[in-house]
């Protein structure tokens, strides 16, 4: 359960993409929906620690969200899923997940590894490969293995399919529920295609300041 509290931040110019918000996300999948620029990112990156925010508290099952410093990336129990994959091109995909698990104090494993693809849909034969000789949809659904072999229980995903065809935005699509239904991860999915947004669980309308749940 993700609670924020009264939460407010403020950008120059007294710009305020969230003003005095509460709210409260369960496991699940859910939707965060609005025009560019209303704040999307920002509730992104509060719950997964790596923005403060002027006023207000943003906790995980009661404890407050952990902040990035240099001994940290954010909160550990929130993984992030970025709409450019993010990935390290000169390593192998194995590679790539080994340095996410481990960049988080954790041991990595070749088994973890081939958990996370296939509960992505991609064969153990993926781990050899690079990068650069994947599709994007396949790096996208790397960069979701990737989030899930750390392990964590809260999963937020920054537009995942704003680069990718309908057909592959329906297949990481898929995922997503997927793994919100299996009822141990809360995932939020920043999203301006409402095709991703009307799949999800709950929907919420981000703009002025303020989030609005959908009917």
């Amino acid at each position: 359960m993700i609670s924020l509290t009264r939460v407010s931040v403020e950008y120059g110019d007294k710009v305020k993409p969230l003003d005095d918000v509460s709210h409260t996300f369960l496991a699940g999948t859910t939707a965060v929906t609005g025009p560019s620029g209303s704040g999307k990112s920002t509730l992104l990156r509060l719950i997964a620690g790596v923005q403060s925010p002027k006023a207000g508290t943003v906790a995980i099952d009661g404890e407050p969200v952990g902040r990035a410093s240099w001994f940290s990336a954010g909160d550990p129990r929130v993984s992030v899923i970025y709409q450019d994959h993010r990935l390290v091109p000169f390593l192998t995909v194995a590679q790539n997940l080994s340095l996410a698990v481990e960049s988080r104090g954790a041991k990595s494993s070749a088994d973890q590894a081939e958990a996370a693809l296939a509960r992505v849909g991609l064969p153990s034969s993926t781990s050899h490969r690079f990068p650069g000789s994947m599709s994007s949809g396949e790096q996208q659904r790397v960069a979701v293995a990737r989030a899930l072999a750390v392990g964590s229980p809260v999963l937020v995903a920054d537009e995942p399919t704003g680069a990718l065809d309908a057909e592959n935005t329906a297949r990481i699509t898929d995922v997503l529920l997927e793994l919100g239904q299996s009822g141990d991860l809360t995932v939020i999915v920043a999203t301006h295609d409402m095709s991703v947004a009307e799949r999800m669980d709950q929907r919420i309308g981000l703009g002025a300041g303020r989030l609005l749940v959908a009917a």
